[in-house]
């Protein structure tokens, strides 16, 4: 197992969390970090199967018009 350090301030606020969830601090940001390793392997894969031409298309449709602001529930 490897073992890097953290901020001091990150690592209080991990071990605020993971006392809420009564686990320990090791396991609290291994959990964290395997969802944040997954969420980023999906982004690349969904970017492996993207292209320039694609987002082309997709702004041409868009075109120059100007941001609207939205609207608030």
């Amino acid at each position: 197992m490897k073992n890097d350090q953290i901020p001091d301030e990150v690592y209080e606020r991990a071990a605020e969390l993971a006392n809420r969830d009564h686990v320990s601090v090791d396991r609290f940001v291994a959990a964290v970090v395997s969802e944040h390793v997954g969420d980023w392997v999906r982004l690349q894969e969904r970017a492996a199967r993207s292209s320039v031409e694609k987002l082309r298309r997709v702004l041409f449709k868009v075109g120059d018009r100007p941001v609207e602001a939205a609207e608030s529930p």
